[in-house]
């Protein structure tokens, strides 16, 4: 099976999805009123309909991500999140998809990262406790250093829970002292799933692979020095075909 995976908000996705042999990560309830219930049965519709055209064997679900903080001070706030994020596994089941992506929440000008950390372990811990074998990837959003999230999976140490590092991410704000590389070195086999696109360093862009100042042969060679053969990729650019055919060449050889 291919370990190389689309997002579906890409240009093209389903149809290079087909063409080239890979998967897909789906983007379809990204934002969380696609969850509603007057919404909910046409979402899982279109998500069906995507997953039978790009022919993918393998299907990842990115979770919703907006007002989703776990550190948030209101515990009302806080509930809304969980019940957004149970109405994606909702949809998970309903789609028979076993893996989801969920962000961090991290806000980094209102939260000390002591108090986000201990929050985020009674969250995810909260959240996880029902949910079988479910797995989840944790993934960097505003997280400037990795240590934050390093901390939170060896907390959590739960093997449903591992880290989606994203790289364009990362690139664009971490402390000058960890550079994406040193991520994954720190990182390690905590990383279950990638997420990669490109940037200049100065915001998330999300161009192709070739197309910033990352270097994607060494992202690739450190995850195959650090990570566990297991690692899986999604193409995070607003345009994929060229990045597809790089990738799936290097990958899936």
């Amino acid at each position: 099976m291919s370990r190389v995976y689309i997002a579906t908000f890409s240009n093209n996705a389903v149809e290079a999805a087909k063409k080239y042999g890979v998967n897909i990560e789906l983007n379809d309830i990204c934002i969380s009123e696609s969850l509603n219930p007057e919404s909910f049965d046409a979402t899982v519709e279109r998500m069906k309909q995507e997953v039978a055209g790009s022919g993918a064997a393998d299907v990842i679900m990115h979770g919703p991500f907006t007002e989703i903080i776990p550190a948030g001070i209101d515990r009302r706030f806080v509930k809304l999140g969980m019940d957004r994020l149970n109405e994606a596994y909702e949809a998970c089941q309903a789609m028979g998809v076993d893996r989801m992506v969920v962000h961090t929440g991290y806000e980094p000008l209102m939260y000390f990262k002591e108090w986000h950390h201990e929050r985020s372990v009674e969250f995810w811990r909260e959240y996880m406790k029902d949910k079988g074998n479910f797995h989840i990837y944790i993934e960097n959003v505003f997280d400037d250093e990795p240590l934050m999230m390093k901390d939170l999976i060896d907390e959590l140490d739960d093997p449903r829970i591992r880290v989606c590092l994203d790289v364009g991410h990362a690139n664009a704000v971490t402390k000058p002292e960890y550079d994406v590389y040193s991520w994954i070195e720190i990182l390690g086999d905590r990383i279950g799933h990638f997420h990669l696109h490109n940037n200049d360093g100065t915001d998330d862009q999300h161009r192709q692979l070739l197309d910033g100042y990352l270097d994607m042969e060494r992202i690739l060679d450190c995850a195959e020095k650090y990570c566990s053969h297991d690692v899986t990729f999604t193409i995070e650019s607003h345009e994929c075909r060229d990045s597809v055919e790089w990738l799936k060449e290097r990958v899936d050889r």
